[in-house]
């Protein structure tokens, strides 16, 4: 989503699998949210914050300063770790849906310069409306967040069909806090591809990838 590619030494403090594992626990915290939203009309506040925040971080492939830390990233640790270790998740079939559609975009997103760069022109612009109003939840910073992701994201293929209860989708709200997180699982996605994840490493480094969660969580909390 950036128009230039960041100096990839300011991340190599941290190993590929932690770096490629905490992009995946935020692109599973955006689409958890987005589904409560979905499904009960609510999402944590903080959970929110920390990845709308993350959309103005143009400038870093680093999760661990995309993100502010691991312990804002909590939710979405504890649910990749449900998820990927077969415990009896409920939504678990959503949010991968939720997730490929998001990786698939971003992949395309890599080949289309010219949405790349109206996707980053509307980021711009919309962070100088965020240092006006001094806050990335502003209401306005949501809508205006969620019309760019109507411009751009809408538009591409695969479209991510968010499903959910018609009395919360139907409030105009509710659809531009989703489309907003939307567009922060976006630049997850980017962060994991960054981190050289695909579409396979999910099933094939999935005990790894376990293994790193378990680690994460355990330091996210202390």
């Amino acid at each position: 989503m950036s128009k230039t590619i960041p100096d990839s030494s300011h991340s190599s403090h941290l190993s590929t699998m932690t770096q490629r594992t905490t992009a995946l626990a935020a692109l599973i915290q955006a689409v958890y949210l987005v589904d409560s939203i979905a499904r009960k009309g609510i999402a944590d506040p903080e959970d929110s914050r920390v990845l709308i925040e993350s959309i103005f971080s143009q400038g870093t492939h680093d999760p661990a300063m995309l993100y502010g830390g691991l312990n804002k990233l909590q939710t979405g640790l504890r649910v990749s770790s449900q998820i990927l270790g077969g415990n009896d998740f409920p939504q678990s079939k959503a949010l991968m849906t939720y997730c490929a559609g998001l990786l698939s975009i971003e992949k395309r997103l890599s080949k289309h310069a010219e949405m790349r760069n109206h996707l980053a022109d509307g980021i711009t612009r919309i962070e100088k409306q965020k240092q006006y109003f001094g806050d990335a939840m502003h209401n306005n910073i949501i809508a205006a967040m969620a019309d760019l992701y109507g411009e751009t994201i809408s538009t591409m293929n695969p479209r991510i069909i968010v499903r959910g209860k018609t009395e919360h989708l139907s409030q105009a709200d509710n659809t531009r806090r989703v489309r907003s997180l939307l567009m922060a699982g976006l630049r997850a996605a980017h962060i994991w591809h960054a981190h050289g994840g695909g579409h396979l490493t999910l099933l094939l480094r999935r005990k790894a990838i376990q293994r790193e969660l378990g680690k994460l969580l355990k330091t996210a909390s202390e």
